[in-house]
């Protein structure tokens, strides 16, 4: 990656936790959830295994504790099922363990047990383990709280990543001037208004909010001196400045959880008449996320103050990407943000906006 004169830092976040939201994991396994099963009886062992590896999941055994807690030092499993009464390290014991480990405090604990009394169930949940199932259990009963408990660790996982994601991006977007504040919550707001308005699946809106969250984060890559430029780019600056949608592209290539959010990253400086960057895609080629998102990003930088010139108003901006459609726009698009803004929405968003950012200011200034 270029820009030699970045030392950029993001307040707040460790190298590790940018790199763990951007880089897939070396031991991440895409076709299925990763278990480890830790049980002392042998038959009803190879029972769970056999339940579970035949629904897609990738299975790791133990028979006590103490083997559960080697296990662990070699690969973080998605989600650990225990029983409790086991020689030598029992379950309790491993799960006190595996909370006071560095990498085990998220990870969806269960227990499988015999012991189905009243005061063990609490006892269980008093210590916060996730979920207790007891013995005997049918194959729907245990997949069924599998799932539920890796469903509801993805979706914290997602909101944590969410969040650690907007503070980064802010946090680049802040390297040019006070100029982009909140800008990633600004473009997110109105890409969702016309998404909503094309109708689009909640999926679809999801990988869009990741896209908006994303899509500038390749300027990491371009020096700062570039970035907050107070005059015109020349040709080389230029180039340099371009090179953030390939730098951002590459930055989640990879990781399952923002691909979807790649096409927006590397084409949303696409233009629907070719001319646009990195690759020059016109027309219907520009993945759709894209085209959106330019319009979005385009009234958003417009409505700014920029180094280099005072925001447009919000009426300026909107006659500007009327002009563009056909030409910079997808028609379809630029009709969307048509409705909404006769319907008062980018009213709205701009508004609200405004007034986060001026908070912002205040609070910098102080």
């Amino acid at each position: 990656m270029q820009g030699g004169d970045n030392n950029w830092t993001c307040p707040g976040l460790s190298g590790s936790q940018i790199r763990g939201c951007l880089v897939k994991s070396e031991t991440q396994v895409d076709d299925g959830a990763t278990l480890l099963i830790v049980e002392d009886d042998p038959a009803m062992l190879v029972a769970f295994r056999d339940i579970l590896e035949r629904e897609g999941y990738v299975v790791s055994t133990a028979t006590n504790g103490t083997d559960a807690l080697a296990a662990l030092q070699k690969d973080n499993p998605d989600l650990i099922m225990s029983d409790i009464s086991m020689p030598g390290m029992d379950g309790v014991e491993l799960y006190k363990a595996v909370r006071q480990s560095p990498n085990g405090a998220a990870i969806p604990f269960i227990f499988v047990t015999a012991r189905g009394t009243r005061e063990d169930i609490f006892a269980a949940k008093a210590l916060g383990v996730d979920d207790y199932i007891t013995k005997p259990v049918t194959s729907h009963e245990l997949l069924a709280a599998v799932r539920a408990r890796l469903q509801r660790s993805d979706e914290l996982m997602l909101i944590q990543l969410k969040a650690v994601l907007r503070a980064m991006a802010n946090a680049i977007e802040a390297r040019a001037g006070e100029y982009t504040l909140r800008h990633v919550e600004a473009v997110n707001a109105y890409t969702q208004a016309l998404g909503l308005e094309l109708d689009w699946t909640q999926d679809d809106l999801d990988a869009l909010e990741f896209g908006a969250i994303l899509h500038d984060v390749g300027k990491i890559g371009v020096p700062e001196k570039v970035l907050s430029k107070t005059g015109p780019l020349n040709e080389d600056e230029w180039a340099e400045m371009r090179m953030h949608t390939i730098f951002g592209a590459h930055m989640i290539e990879g990781n399952p959880y923002l691909e979807s959010a790649l096409p927006v990253v590397r084409h949303h400086h696409e233009r629907w008449d070719g001319g646009g960057y990195p690759d020059q895609l016109a027309g219907g080629d520009i993945p759709i996320g894209a085209r959106l998102l330019a319009v979005a990003d385009t009234f958003h930088a417009m409505t700014s103050d920029r180094p280099y010139r005072a925001a447009l108003s919000p009426q300026e901006a909107f006659q500007e990407i009327l002009s563009q459609s056909g030409q910079q726009f997808d028609p379809a698009m630029v009709q969307a943000f048509e409705s909404c803004w006769h319907r008062g929405d980018i009213a709205k968003i701009h508004k609200s906006v405004q007034s986060i950012a001026e908070e912002d200011s205040i609070i910098i200034a102080a």
